[in-house]
């Protein structure tokens, strides 16, 4: 019987280790990037909704760091996501979501 308890404690805490929006919307964000290993991520928020707005900073070709993008990422009903940078693809929607102040 304690045994069964342990298996089913393990199931519970396992289960609460999925990874959180901001986590996923970091891997989405680092895979657009030129050297995803070099990405700094700051300012992150995310909404109930299905979206993630923060900054990247990430090395170029060069191996300069580029200054920190708004970046948004939306997930998609279907799967998968859009990710957008700011003056790259960042529409007005974009940024409206990423002004948006948290509430309570």
């Amino acid at each position: 019987m304690k045994r069964l308890a342990l298996v089913a404690l393990a199931g519970f805490v396992l289960a609460g280790c999925g990874k959180s929006d901001i986590d996923r919307a970091r891997e989405a964000v680092a895979e657009q990037l030129t050297d995803p290993s070099s990405a700094q991520f700051r300012n992150e928020r995310s909404k109930k909704d299905g979206w993630v707005c923060g900054e990247v900073n990430s090395k170029n070709a060069m191996g300069g760091y580029v200054g920190f993008k708004r970046y948004t990422v939306i997930w998609k009903d279907g799967g998968g996501q859009t990710v957008s940078f700011e003056g790259e693809g960042e529409t007005s929607l974009d940024r409206a979501l990423c002004e948006v102040k948290d509430e309570g």
